[in-house]
């Protein structure tokens, strides 16, 4: 009987081990980014992170304002001349997302985009 009841506590202590490490891995870790919108584009061109990493980005038009939209993600930021804007969120789906910028101000910025890549 006492063998019994050490092999039970020693199997719930596995199992509430296994379970808190997989919920660790399920967090994802805290991924920080710096961009840059100067000129039409992104720098970096490509982000990439892990499914449920929580990103986070500063986000810096360089020369005239631009916008940092990820649809997907239901992300519009922008940034006038000089400001930095900085937000987050959970990557909480695999696979690969446009980044762009929407702002009309300019037909060139139609063409600004970049990717986020989330495996």
């Amino acid at each position: 009987m006492r063998r019994s009841m050490i092999f039970v506590a020693t199997l719930s202590a596995t199992v509430v081990l296994l379970v808190a490490v997989a919920a660790a891995q399920d967090a994802g870790a805290v991924r920080e980014f710096t961009v840059t919108g100067t000129r039409y584009t992104y720098q970096p061109p490509t982000i990439e992170v892990n499914r449920n990493d929580l990103v986070k980005i500063s986000f810096t038009a360089q020369d005239i304002p631009h916008s940092f939209t990820i649809d997907e993600y239901r992300i519009v930021k922008r940034s006038g001349v000089g400001q930095t804007v900085t937000f987050e969120f959970r990557a909480d789906r695999p696979g690969t997302f446009s980044y762009y910028c929407n702002l009309t101000q300019d037909d060139k910025c139609r063409n600004m985009k970049g990717r986020l890549v989330v495996k």
